[in-house]
């Protein structure tokens, strides 16, 4: 009924009835489900409406037989009006009023009378549009006394559905009967916020108003947009609907959207309701006990997830050790209460990965958002500059918007900018200079163009000769250069006198020069770093660089090798892949050179966070000492803390060209992070990543394991754990072998992994069969080769 949510208005339905028969008049809509004659309504009279909704039906005034039956008033944020009315009116008729229906031209086979048992058998084969129609008939034969708990509606005339009824938060119940609500802790641990909560009410709100529940075909739809197969789509409506009432509510939707995220933890409470949704999902009698060959079924999933062999033999003996662990015969049936102990027990493994949406469910309702906003809206424009010298052109967007996972942004417009691009003839091709093209010229520009160049944006903000980037890229140069002078002799001929050595500064105020630039690149990179996706999505060509704590002599040799021409027009995208500082002595200068060219060119340059982005571990080595030793003790403090402001926004891992995952540390666990989708869910900022966050604090600190390393307790450990195991050697995270990296790539549908974190000798190393490359891009790291 209606295509858009600023759309929804009042609805009026009427349900026409005759007591003689005992029968009901409903249509069938064009999906196939059973519902009442509507009608949006006309000039903000229900009963108006109700009348002509009569008169179409049998051509004759309903007059004083037209009774409101019950009113819904249903609550819409972030919308013109408050709340928009759904009215349920009742009409009794004879026999002879029956015989008039008139049945238009393609409505003979939509207009239908039922009776109650033929309505409930509608209801058993899942065709009602929602549940209300049963409802509605038994308060007109008032049948309806207690059975109207089983709807989760109140009785009466009037419903209300509000903000305080459909929002989840901790001020429900008040403090801490609210914090533990398993609801409320089932939200919390899918990262779903009072914000997430709407968007989904929204969506929820258009799909099935003016019904108040979801039925089967919608769900369908709704889950098949998320990648699920259609054959799916019956056992997951079973699952979902805990009620067995043959409809969703906004509350019971969520909460399964919350259970099937990607980011949803499997431990506590919300792992015991993800393990209720399974078994339901395998329960095809809804009986509460699985029988021996549903038990199978859920026995081969689980070793499916694990990516273990499905045989008939291999799985039939499983499902026997699991039940004999239990305590039960072989063949019998397993009652859920059993079934959730032996996931308790670690009985039954591989459940974790098991009913997981192929995408998260939140960032999916925000993309469909999004582009109903974009399509509503002009789409953006963005910037052409044109390069003298090499006669190119180069395009750049005029905006860094912060891209939706897994949906590519639409192609956005061009204009031509109004700067030129010097650059230097012979190698190093540096740029040189950076000019206002006033477009008067008329051997570069036809007078025809010149005066459409008059608003066009100016880039000297980012690469002027005066701007901060390029005052901080210029510093750090000078800092890691030797600077001589000419000196003559007396007696004739001509020496050079070192001004300068490299690595140093000729006075204090240069360095505490650096620390100014450096605050305000901070203030400026932190908010642009805050707006990107936790999980960054790009296109090659990118250069991946590994650790360089405060290295600034290798990130200088990479920059004469890979982009000599400067960050600003380097040739591919550049991912630094973390642990940026402590343990060299140039971790300042260094990431003075790296905010200020993510701030020239912050679509191209990219930062992802390494273990050693954080306030404890800097502490424990050398780069909070290294801020207080050159810049004192007070500008040395804000000097820190504006870095680690920005530290505290980095994304946590890439993927280029949808196949390639890139990180610091290393995968995480399938039951911490099931789809890498999870990895946007990770709040922002992240100042505290161990306590907030699993499964950043998984990414920063995994390694794989080493095949010389493996002893038989190891084994024994990896064996259980899904190819996982605990880190001992950092003391802290996982290590993981080849089983656990080729479950994450099948199941991410990727094909490589690239990481950094730890030193190798070549500067990088290919390991587990060739699918994961770990690179480490100081060199003379503490004091080595």
């Amino acid at each position: 009924m209606f295509k858009n949510y600023k759309d929804l208005c009042d609805v009026v339905s009427l349900l026409v009835y005759c007591p003689s028969e005992r029968c009901y008049l409903f249509t069938k809509e064009a999906s196939g489900e059973t519902w009442l004659p509507s009608s949006k309504c006309e000039k903000n009279c229900w009963k108006m409406t109700a009348n002509k909704i009569y008169f179409e039906l049998f051509g004759i005034d309903a007059g004083t037989n037209c009774h409101p039956l019950r009113v819904y008033k249903i609550w819409l944020p972030s919308h013109s009006l408050n709340c928009v009315y759904h009215a349920v009116y009742k009409v009794a008729i004879k026999i002879d009023v029956k015989k008039r229906l008139k049945y238009k031209p393609g409505m003979r086979n939509r207009l239908q009378w039922l009776n109650i048992s033929e309505l409930e058998r509608q209801k058993a084969h899942l065709n009602l549009r929602s549940p209300e129609l049963i409802a509605f008939v038994l308060m007109i034969n008032s049948e309806l006394k207690d059975s109207d708990k089983d709807w989760d509606v109140e009785s009466g005339s009037l419903i209300e559905i509000c903000e305080e009824n459909v929002v989840i938060g901790q001020d429900v119940a008040g403090g801490a009967v609210a914090m533990a609500s398993p609801n409320l802790q089932l939200l919390q641990t899918a990262g779903y916020t009072r914000e997430d909560q709407i968007r989904m009410y929204r969506e929820f709100v258009l799909m099935v108003y003016p019904a108040i529940y979801m039925s089967i075909n919608i769900f369908s739809q709704f889950m098949i947009d998320l990648g699920w197969q259609r054959t799916q789509c019956q056992n997951l409506f079973r699952a979902a609907d805990v009620t067995g009432r043959g409809g969703l509510s906004f509350l019971e939707l969520m909460l399964w959207a919350a259970a099937l995220e990607p980011a949803t933890q499997h431990t506590g409470m919300p792992a015991e309701i993800r393990c209720r949704y399974i078994f339901r999902y395998f329960d095809s009698n809804r009986d509460l006990k699985l029988e021996y060959v549903e038990f199978k079924e859920l026995v081969a999933a689980a070793r499916a997830a694990r990516q273990l062999p499905i045989d008939a033999l291999s799985v039939a003996r499983d499902a026997d050790v699991c039940l004999r662990q239990l305590g039960m015969q072989p063949n019998s049936q397993l009652p859920i209460a059993e079934f959730l102990r032996g996931v308790g027990e670690l009985r039954l493994r591989g459940t974790s990965s098991l009913l997981r949406a192929p995408r998260s469910i939140s960032a999916y309702i925000v993309d469909l958002q999004e582009r109903e906003k974009e399509m509503s809206q002009p789409s953006t424009s963005t910037k052409m500059k044109m390069q003298t010298g090499t006669a190119a052109l180069a395009l750049q967007d005029s905006g860094t918007a912060r891209a939706s996972p897994g949906r590519r942004a639409p192609c956005p417009d061009y204009s031509v900018a109004v700067y030129t691009v010097r650059m230097r003839r012979r190698p190093p091709n540096e740029l040189l200079e950076l000019n206002n093209f006033d477009g008067k010229s008329q051997d570069a520009v036809s007078p025809s163009t010149a005066h459409l160049m008059v608003n066009a944006v100016h880039s000297f903000d980012v690469l002027g000769p005066s701007c901060t980037p390029v005052e901080a890229l210029a510093a750090v140069h000078y800092f890691a250069s030797n600077v001589e002078r000419p000196h003559r002799r007396p007696s004739g001929g001509s020496s050079l006198n070192m001004v300068k050595p490299a690595w140093t500064w000729t006075s204090p105020a240069e360095e505490a020069t650096l620390g100014s630039l450096l605050l305000r690149l901070a203030e400026a990179v932190q908010p642009i770093c805050a707006n990107e996706p936790r999980l960054l999505r790009l296109s090659s060509p990118v250069y991946a660089v590994g650790d360089l704590h405060g290295n600034l002599s290798a990130l200088l040799t990479m920059e004469a090798a890979l982009w000599p021409s400067g960050p600003a027009l380097a040739a591919a995208r550049i991912l630094f892949l973390g642990d940026y500082v402590d343990r060299g002595p140039h971790g300042t200068e260094l990431m003075a050179y790296l905010l200020a060219a993510k701030l020239q060119r912050p679509e191209a340059v990219l930062m992802v966070r390494g273990n050693h982005e954080t306030r404890d571990i800097q502490k424990m080595f050398t780069f909070y000492n290294e801020c207080l030793a050159k810049y004192g003790e007070n500008e040395g403090q804000k000097v820190w803390n504006a870095i680690n402001n920005v530290f505290d926004v980095l994304p946590l891992a890439a993927v280029i060209d949808d196949k390639v995952f890139c990180c610091h540390g290393g995968i995480p666990p399938p039951w911490v992070c099931p789809l890498i989708s999870a990895i946007d869910k990770v709040p922002v900022p992240l100042t505290r990543p161990a306590e907030q966050s699993s499964i950043a604090w998984e990414l920063l600190w995994n390694d794989p394991v080493k095949p010389n390393k493996i002893t038989a307790t190891l084994q024994l450990e990896l064996t259980s754990n899904e190819g996982f195991a605990a880190n001992t050697k950092r003391g802290t995270g996982h290590v993981f072998d080849q089983t656990a990296l080729d479950h994450f790539l099948m199941a991410n549908q990727l094909s490589h992994v690239v990481r950094a974190h730890e030193m190798h000798q070549n500067g990088f190393m290919c390991q587990l069969r060739g699918r994961l490359v770990s690179v480490f891009s100081s060199f003379h790291y503490c004091g080595g080769t």
